[in-house]
């Protein structure tokens, strides 16, 4: 976090009072940059796990860091593969782990909130853990996509209340995405 405050880029913080860091969750954030992964890390107070899109395990040095830190890969388009990376998330969350993941799937190029996909609300389901939102706004100013460039500018970081498990456990998997899409698209508004 010194280096990109050194660089210029100041993050703005709310909402540390909602995390137990006696808990574990499954954190669920917009994605907005490359480096959203490390924003989170350096201000949620908790150790967490990624899943990752496995082609990124293969890249020079950022490979190496996201296996040295134990994020997870998942195989976009395989459901089978998917399914098996789940399923390792699930034992991350019941080892008393917490795992992040980015819902979108994919960064977003002008700052808007893209369509959540379902492997995070199955996950959630599965593993019976709570949820807690975090929404990143700005970031995908500083960091853009295809650009290794880092620019100067202010990013808010802002995490929201859990969601209990047993207020969720009822819902569908598509009642769940679109709850928590109105939740983090709320968040990235303060």
């Amino acid at each position: 976090m010194a280096l990109l405050f050194f660089i210029g880029v100041r993050v703005k913080v709310k909402g540390f009072q909602n995390i137990d860091r006696n808990k574990n969750y499954l954190i669920l954030c917009n994605h907005e940059s490359l480096l959203d992964v490390f924003i989170c890390a350096g201000y949620i107070p908790l150790y967490f796990v990624a899943i990752e899109l496995d082609e990124h395990f293969s890249w020079p040095v950022w490979g190496w860091l996201i296996r040295k830190w134990g994020n997870i890969p998942i195989a976009k388009g395989d459901i089978r593969k998917a399914k098996k990376s789940l399923s390792i998330a699930i034992s991350e969350i019941k080892s008393g782990k917490s795992v992040i993941m980015f819902p979108e799937g994919k960064r977003t190029l002008d700052g808007s909130l893209g369509e959540f996909k379902k492997g995070a609300f199955y996950l959630a389901k599965d593993a019976g853990v709570d949820i807690l939102p975090v929404a990143i706004n700005g970031l995908y100013k500083v960091k853009t996509k295809g650009d290794w460039n880092i620019r100067p500018g202010t990013v808010k970081f802002n995490i929201g209340k859990p969601i209990p498990y047993k207020n969720f456990k009822d819902l569908s998997v598509d009642e769940l995405k679109d709850l928590l899409f109105k939740v983090i698209d709320s968040l990235k508004k303060y």
